[in-house]
């Protein structure tokens, strides 16, 4: 058994060179690379941006422009850069061994471990106005090193200065990985619902997508939103409930 690891440099088919027993073979991979600058959309007239190909905690192996169960990623609360979150690979089950506090995905290694269930110790505190800014990157903002979390401004840029695809078979259920929406050719956004702000159950999935942005509104937040297969639009909500996190370049 061979494990190959490391971060694609470009989205493409990786071929590595096998010798085996005297035997010798190609293996060839289809990757796509998280921070390639091959996905992205116009956030401003005339300004493209970068984002990261897949959401933030999605399985970054899976074609990141095909619906499947691997793109949804983790859900977070406004505001939190929560130590613990991700996938376990085995059986669904929360593998943090404290609360998870603001983040929580498909966990497991395959689509039947949807995780819809409420999340024991989700959190309903309010994190405060500085928790993620739109001016910079505070140290609360979970996205990797050169991405941060979008701001309001740069999401009503993508939904209205991009071509707007639907896709998928639009109707809430835990396990409807099939819808999405795409912006031009190289942005593909799942339609995950979200996370419920009392106690961390899923909603909405495969019915609409529900995004963070960095912007604070009162107590609440800003949020970008589509449901399907037509509505897209912006308004704020409770920084309580876990969305989706698709990180732009800084």
């Amino acid at each position: 058994t061979y494990t190959i690891t490391g971060t694609p440099a470009s989205a493409g088919t990786a071929s590595f060179a096998l010798n085996i027993g005297g035997q010798g073979c190609t293996l060839s991979v289809t990757v796509a690379a998280t921070n390639s600058s091959t996905y992205g959309a116009f956030v401003a007239p005339g300004v493209w941006k970068q984002f990261m190909s897949h959401n933030l905690g999605a399985d970054i192996s899976a074609d990141p422009l095909t619906p499947s169960w691997e793109l949804i990623g983790n859900y977070y609360q406004w505001g939190r850069n929560p130590s613990c979150f991700g996938r376990d690979g085995t059986d669904g089950t929360n593998p943090c061994s404290s609360p998870v506090y603001g983040a929580s995905g498909p966990w497991g290694s395959t689509m039947a471990n949807d995780n819809a269930g409420s999340i024991q110790g989700w959190s309903e505190s309010i994190p405060t106005d500085t928790a993620w800014q739109d001016g910079i990157k505070t140290a609360n903002d979970p996205c990797p090193e050169g991405f941060r979390v979008p701001t309001s401004s740069q999401w009503s840029g993508v939904s209205s200065l991009n071509t707007i695809t639907f896709i998928g078979a639009w109707s809430a259920s835990s396990t409807n990985y099939s819808s999405g929406i795409r912006f031009g050719n190289s942005l593909f956004l799942p339609a995950g619902g979200y996370r419920s702000n009392h106690n961390g159950s899923l909603e909405q999935r495969g019915n609409g997508g529900y995004y963070m942005t960095s912007t604070s509104v009162g107590v609440n937040h800003g949020r970008f939103r589509f449901s399907g297969p037509s509505s897209v639009d912006q308004f704020s909500d409770s920084r309580g409930f876990g969305m989706s996190i698709r990180c732009i370049a800084e």
